[in-house]
């Protein structure tokens, strides 16, 4: 499966919407990336959290070689990107599950916990990572208040067993799309027990949308709902949903 970028005109709104008009416009015009995600603290300064950074997997104390060789580098998603896909994902956080495959230091489950989601996971297999976002969930100073209890497993996603809610699963592309693929394989036959409704937001730079839209394509129950770029392609939204 093959994805077109969308046209320009869509790709810049989109940049101005998820980024703010001075990044989106920093980006048209000088064709840089407006930001370093991985040294803007704000997030933190305002919030009293640890979420900022650039870690490889290297360093992150996954025993196992395999899925240390699968990881890919923790890097935090700007607040704006994260709930530009929050305010148009259209379902009810009332009804489901928010779940976050590769949770890191923990940044949007605080961001999807200020919604009224049943419950709010996030599953991280590196000690350190899964550590540092309990600590940012206690540490988290509102406002806004969080709405939704938050949950750090530290685990292999591939072993996981998924709530039996509605499901809204995240990836900030966070490991290798062979590990994504093996999630939905078991989560295809917990859905085959209980059927529910299953929405995926995957977030990827340009150069890896590809891989994941192609593993992606091959779940037949999936379905491609919105595919969006940024100017720059560093941020490019692949929502799905059953």
């Amino acid at each position: 499966m093959h994805l077109e970028a969308p046209p320009r005109v869509r790709r810049l709104r989109f940049s101005i919407e998820s980024l703010g008009w001075r990044r989106g416009l920093w980006e048209l015009v000088t064709w840089r990336r407006p930001y370093d995600p991985a040294v803007d603290r704000s997030f933190d300064a305002e919030h009293g959290t640890d979420t900022a950074g650039s870690l490889e997997p290297v360093g992150l104390g996954i025993a196992d070689a395999d899925r240390r060789d699968q990881a890919i580098r923790y890097l935090p998603s700007p607040a704006r990107v994260t709930n530009w896909m929050l305010d148009r994902v259209e379902l009810n956080p009332s009804s489901c599950t928010f779940v976050d495959l590769g949770c890191g230091k923990g940044r949007v489950l605080l961001l999807a916990a200020q919604r009224p989601f049943q419950r709010v996971i996030g599953i991280e297999i590196s000690p350190w990572l899964a550590t540092t976002a309990r600590r940012n969930a206690g540490a988290y100073r509102p406002p806004p208040v969080l709405r939704a209890p938050i949950e750090v497993v530290e685990a292999d996603v591939t072993t996981v067993e998924l709530p039996l809610s509605d499901l809204l699963i995240h990836l900030y592309h966070p490991f290798d799309p062979s590990v994504t693929a093996t999630v939905l394989r078991r989560l295809e036959a917990s859905l085959a027990r209980l059927p529910r409704r299953v929405t995926i937001a995957y977030l990827a730079y340009t150069g890896a949308v590809q891989p994941v839209a192609e593993v992606l394509a091959d779940v037949d129950w999936l379905h491609l709902r919105r595919y969006e770029q940024s100017v720059r392609g560093h941020y490019n939204w692949l929502i799905y949903s059953n």
